[in-house]
């Protein structure tokens, strides 16, 4: 049961920072640097367990709330993690 839905949570995760960090642009945006997309989606889309969302959603369910939402604010938490991640390993941050 636990690590089934880790796997869904997972799972939705990776699809919506896919679609989230996706190389085309969205409407109302100019463009989506490739580069700066490229290395968004390295550190993002890496592999892992995906604790963090799996604790939001699973939270977000103690409180009746399943829609598409809670799974945007999933990906955007393991968006900040792989943010801490980056910049923890900058060589200017070492000091």
């Amino acid at each position: 049961m636990f690590e089934t839905r880790l796997r869904q949570a997972a799972d939705a995760t990776e699809a919506a920072l896919d679609r989230l960090l996706s190389p085309e642009s969205r409407p109302g945006e100019v463009i989506r640097p490739t580069r700066l997309t490229e290395a968004m989606r390295y550190a993002a889309l890496g592999p892992g367990k995906r604790v963090r969302p799996f604790l939001t959603i699973e939270t977000a369910r103690l409180f009746g709330v399943t829609d598409a939402a809670v799974v945007t604010a999933a990906a955007a938490i393991e968006c900040v993690h792989a943010y801490s991640l980056v910049h923890d390993d900058l060589p200017a941050m070492d000091d």
